[in-house]
């Protein structure tokens, strides 16, 4: 596709997306005139804007380009915020549209390589001049560089003459190298996103299972009933499934049979009065005169209170995996489940805490300098060691 540039002077051809890669110099040096020119100059945020989305399409990831992750990533909003209320990205795109419109029609704009972004899309779309010659462009480096050996000595051994029609800069003979360092350091980046334990647990729970949530009821009228506040106290959880996009399946009592594929996240104590998995548990909570605890059956011949206020995470991988979150009061299992729902807050130590035949447990203190238990053991062991004491 060839376009006529704002004043007609030269001839402009639209690079197909699957080269793309191969122009990244010329792109992030058009894009670096672009931010520099007096339509950008005066507006950081249509700058940020911009370079946002050409460096999202060089890296290939365009589905990142889409009207929510866009709002989410780069203007901070919540993942559950209303697009439809909320215009923000569309009204950045639009200033970032008309500024380029402007941009284009000047002299100053980048001869070898142009960009607009069309109506109704976030992806931007890069243009070359087709009066260039074809050993100048595309000038790139090792990251970017598809040419033969011959197109590279051909390259080198080209006339001196045309150091007059394109010299090359410091700047411009670095950019291959400061781009082939910019993906680097983004595909590092990605692979410790990926690797941190938060990713890898949820991912497992909510894309590898079958995910099942119990909320407890509440009495009114002499039924039970699952409550507004129950179920604002399991928002986090809902929310967290739909950034990872799942979702979990309410149960409607903790009796529910589940498959090895399943796994049971339930929040607060047993409505029944015996549990055959709860039963294994080193650690419970318990009713006592004083109030509830988390108590250790393990250690004999008395429990020891382990914790005044504290949540309890249950995490069992037998037959049946489940995760419970319980506690000695409603605000210790709310600032749990927050904690868990949280990419800074999460516990490194569950990294492990899915494996088959394990049973880890955790403490979660509400007091000041309170300090977390952590009891991670084979799910044999811990039913051994409660039955010894029994």
């Amino acid at each position: 596709m060839v376009e006529e540039s704002g004043q007609g002077q030269m001839q402009k051809e639209e690079i197909p997306f699957a080269e793309i890669e191969r122009y990244a110099p010329e792109v992030l040096y058009a894009l670096d005139k672009i931010c520099e020119s007096p339509s950008f100059r005066t507006s950081p945020r249509s700058c940020e804007f911009l370079r946002h989305i050409v460096r999202h399409t060089l890296l290939g990831t365009v589905d990142e380009l889409k009207e929510r992750l866009i709002g989410i990533t780069l203007l901070g909003r919540k993942t559950t915020y209303d697009t439809g209320s909320d215009a923000g990205v569309r009204v950045r795109a639009n200033d970032v549209r008309k500024r380029l419109n402007t941009y284009n029609a000047t002299p100053d704009a980048a001869v070898e390589c142009t960009l607009d972004l069309p109506v109704g899309s976030y992806i931007p779309r890069f243009f070359r001049n087709v009066d260039t010659p074809t050993d100048l462009s595309p000038i790139s480096g090792p990251a970017f560089s598809s040419r033969t050996r011959e197109d590279s000595e051909q390259l080198r051994d080209a006339p001196r003459e045309l150091d007059e029609i394109l010299p090359l800069s410091l700047r411009r003979l670095a950019t291959p190298t400061i781009v082939a360092l910019f993906l680097c350091t983004i595909c590092i980046r990605w692979q410790l996103e990926q690797a941190h334990p938060f990713v890898t647990f949820w991912q497992s729970v909510l894309q590898d299972h079958n995910a099942i949530l119990y909320v407890p009821p509440v009495q009114v009228g002499g039924q039970q009933d699952v409550s507004m506040a129950s179920m604002n106290e399991a928002a986090p959880l809902l929310n967290l499934a739909g950034q990872f996009h799942a979702r979990f399946t309410l149960a409607a009592d903790q009796t529910a049979t589940t498959s090895p594929t399943d796994i049971f996240v339930s929040i607060g104590s047993a409505t029944t009065t015996s549990s055959p998995i709860q039963d294994k548990d080193r650690l419970i909570v318990e009713d006592t005169p004083t109030g509830r605890e988390i108590v250790d059956r393990s250690v004999s011949p008395q429990h020891p209170a382990l914790a005044e206020h504290a949540a309890l995470l249950t995490i069992a991988n037998g037959t049946q995996r489940s995760i419970r979150i319980d506690g000695t009061d409603d605000a210790a299992i709310g600032s749990l489940i927050q904690t868990l729902c949280e990419r800074d807050t999460f516990p490194e130590e569950l990294a492990d805490s899915l494996q088959s035949g394990t049973t880890t447990q955790m403490v979660f203190p509400t007091t000041p300098h309170g300090e977390t238990i952590v009891f991670h053991e084979p799910f044999s062991a811990t039913s051994a060691a409660v039955a010894q004491n029994k």
